[in-house]
């Protein structure tokens, strides 16, 4: 067993890094420059290491189009979160000042639109239809579910269905996506790319749940930002979600504070306190847990490796992670 999930392709990893640097670079050093704040404030690389652990997995050797096509993952994905702390008034992304705090927001949405180009350019040099059809597809998803997370924003009536199409589609379908691509560029066959499909796609809603759980119960310092972010914006949270129905104490309280379109720091910890005196974040770990047990089932396609080893190890970081 791998000592972490990235230690199989560290070498892959730090090609993808060179990638993301080369599509970075503008002829006007300002949008370099911001480029290079936006993407040097990712986290662990999480989409372009199931891109490549996947590819490893069913025993790929073209590796040059699966590390172009996991930088522009990246890419994109360091695109939306410069317009999604534009969109929520983030002031810091990991704990790094947010873009357009920096820069300003005109200068931001031309550097996110920038890494965007840039990410599908990468993607379409590998000429393959299909390939740009699941990049196009998980973005395309994605942008409807921030769209729909604005249209409910406050909704303390939320249904379960809405939250789960929610995280579906801006935080699971690009990893189940990543999965799937490299699988496909690995020579996987249908039922692989089916299996690492359904490990994507339900590790990213595991994955989303236990940060909707780190918003209330994580330290600041580790998650990079403020607690309780959610409750402020009135956005979707899971905890938040369950803490509101009528048979918890204080629900009522609870639902008051979320649908306000302001609300003050004290209101904010007032809700945090609340949703940590239920059992909220517990069951919510334990839909988390489900879908990690569902994503390992797409595993079994596989044979067995180091690689597959190192999906079995990410699976169980998703849980355990502190940001």
């Amino acid at each position: 067993m791998p000592l972490s999930w990235d230690q199989p392709i560290m070498e892959e990893l730090r090609m993808v890094e060179e990638e993301i640097i080369r599509n970075t670079r503008s002829d006007e050093p300002l949008l370099t420059e911001i480029a290079m704040h936006a993407v040097s404030s990712g986290g662990k690389r999480m989409r372009p290491g199931i891109a490549l652990l996947s590819f490893k997995a069913v025993g790929g050797t073209d590796l040059q189009k699966t590390v172009m096509v996991a930088a522009a993952f990246e890419l994109i994905h360091s695109a939306t979160l410069v317009h999604d702390d534009i969109n929520d008034g983030a002031h810091t992304r990991r704990g790094t000042i947010a873009a357009y705090r920096k820069y300003g927001t005109q200068r931001a949405l031309i550097a996110g639109d920038f890494l965007f180009v840039r990410g599908f350019r990468l993607g379409g040099l590998i000429q393959s239809e299909d390939v740009v059809e699941m990049v196009a597809e998980a973005c395309s998803q994605m942008a409807e579910s921030e769209m729909l997370q604005t249209v409910v924003e406050h909704d303390v009536a939320l249904p379960f269905e809405t939250y789960i199409r929610i995280i579906t589609g801006k935080t699971a379908k690009p990893i189940e996506a990543s999965a799937q691509v490299g699988t496909y560029l690995g020579g996987g066959t249908l039922d692989q790319i089916a299996g690492m499909s359904s490990f994507g796609l339900n590790i990213g809603l595991a994955f989303q749940i236990v940060d909707d759980i780190l918003d209330i119960s994580g330290k600041e310092k580790d998650i990079g930002k403020k607690r309780g972010m959610d409750i402020f914006d009135g956005k979707a949270n899971l905890p938040l979600l369950i803490a509101m129905q009528d048979h918890y104490p204080n629900s009522d309280r609870l639902r008051k504070i979320y649908e306000k379109d302001e609300k003050t720091e004290e209101e904010v910890e007032e809700a945090i306190t609340i949703v940590k005196s239920t059992d909220a974040l517990e069951v919510a770990m334990n839909h988390a847990r489900d879908l990690q047990h569902k994503s390992l089932k797409g595993l079994e396609t596989l044979p067995e490796s180091e690689f597959k080893d190192a999906l079995r190890l990410l699976a169980d970081t998703v849980l355990m992670r502190d940001r």
